[in-house]
């Protein structure tokens, strides 16, 4: 690993584990100063919902930035002071204060997800990419186990409030690891900059107008559905089996599959041309242990499968982050990326509030829903690849080949 990959690493791992423990740490803290968790609801979807409207913008300026290493940082600090912001005000301010202040930290969430991923192209050669693309994968799925882990601990040891700031502590210091990361030796990064620069809708427009993109774009935020409302679902079905600390270890399993399957990915990533059938692949398959399930009455089986699932969803990660890198401009990478990033996780926050209609239903009938989205998503996306290519507008070609060249 040289030393760029190990810097990019530790600098994802410290911003994605705010992020995903962020989610535990703000409920935890508003249920404590407020006694809401209602309350604790509203800060969790001030932080997420700007996703979906930030990442065209955080995706335009990286792409226009001279330096786009200090855009992603620029978000990044703004999102960990808004959660310093929300730990200090919380239960001392009036609610729609620490929302507005967490509605606008959100905004820095793109650059924590799809914005730093879209800047491995200008650290590694072409050949690297699909692995480093897979230890990427890994700091998501790392950071999905640890980020909550951490936030709960903490709490339980020392408060929600030093949780949340420790939490914005590593968001700022990964920002500061993001400020100085070398990408010197990235010359297709200096040639883009100096193109003409992409409207705000051009990032979008790719998507729509490439197939493939498209495609997996549709696969996965379908699929996103089913992961935002499992999360609901395994506590329900812990709680009907009077066993309500075993909806932790059912995630738990599945991120740590998840974990494992990323590995196999980042150790033998499979040629970008095949990139797409693996996230296609990944999204049928990891459907298929959850729809097993629902079968199951005895809850370590259950756990075992959740583990199985995510083992087999894992690869997809790695793939779908080489289909974008493959198909998107030089020059639009940024927008690719953070809008896809987007897309995901906009879907998983609907997914969550999905989870409010199925509750009550049967615990097998949960399931099934839940292993539906992904193995629907699946399905979608090889429809849409197998309908016939639309001739690809004049001009379209030149930008194809600006991409061969450096993907």
């Amino acid at each position: 690993m040289n030393v760029r990959i190990a810097q990019y690493a530790l600098a994802a791992v410290l911003v994605r584990l705010a992020d995903e423990g962020a989610r535990v740490a703000l409920a935890l803290l508003a249920l404590q100063r407020s006694g809401s968790a209602a309350v604790g609801g509203w800060l969790v979807a001030a932080l997420l919902v700007p996703h979906v409207v930030a990442a065209p913008v955080v995706g335009l300026l990286t792409d226009r930035a001279r330096r786009p290493r200090l855009v992603i940082c620029a978000g990044t600090a703004v999102f960990g002071t808004a959660l310093a912001a929300a730990a200090a005000g919380t239960g001392h301010l009036p609610t729609p204060a620490v929302v507005a202040v967490l509605l606008v930290g959100g905004c820095g969430g793109p650059a924590l997800t799809g914005g730093l991923s879209s800047q491995l192209p200008a650290l590694v050669s072409p050949a690297a990419l699909p692995r480093a693309f897979g230890l990427d994968s890994l700091t998501y799925n790392g950071s999905g186990i640890l980020g909550p882990a951490a936030a709960a601990v903490t709490s339980g040891l020392a408060g929600p409030a030093v949780a949340t700031y420790a939490l914005a502590g590593s968001a700022l210091t990964g920002a500061a690891a993001i400020a100085v990361l070398s990408t010197r030796d990235a010359p297709t990064r200096s040639s883009a900059t100096r193109a003409p620069r992409p409207s705000p809708l051009a990032g979008m427009r790719v998507m729509l107008a490439d197939r493939t993109l498209f495609a997996v774009t549709a696969a996965t935020s379908l699929s996103q559905l089913g992961a935002g409302a499992l999360p609901v679902v395994a506590a329900v079905l812990a709680h009907h089996r009077h066993h309500t600390a075993a909806a932790g270890w059912l995630m738990t399993s599945l991120a740590a599959g998840g974990l494992l399957g990323s590995l196999a990915w980042s150790w033998r990533p499979a040629s970008p041309a095949r990139a797409t059938t693996v996230v296609l692949g990944g999204l049928i398959a990891s459907a298929l242990p959850l729809a097993a399930a629902a079968g199951c009455s005895a809850l370590p089986v259950t756990a075992i499968l959740f583990a199985v699932s995510g083992l087999l969803g894992g690869p997809a990660i790695g793939a779908l982050l080489t289909v974008r890198d493959r198909h998107a401009p030089a020059g639009l990478r940024g927008q690719v990326f953070t809008l896809g990033a987007g897309a995901k996780i906009t879907a998983a926050a609907g997914g969550a509030a999905l989870a409010g209609t199925l509750a009550n239903l049967p615990d097998p009938a949960q399931l099934l829903a839940v292993a539906g989205f992904p193995l629907l998503g699946g399905a979608l996306g090889a429809t849409l690849l197998s309908l016939p290519a639309r001739p690809a507008p004049r001009g379209r070609q030149a930008c194809r080949c600006t991409v061969d060249s450096v993907s």
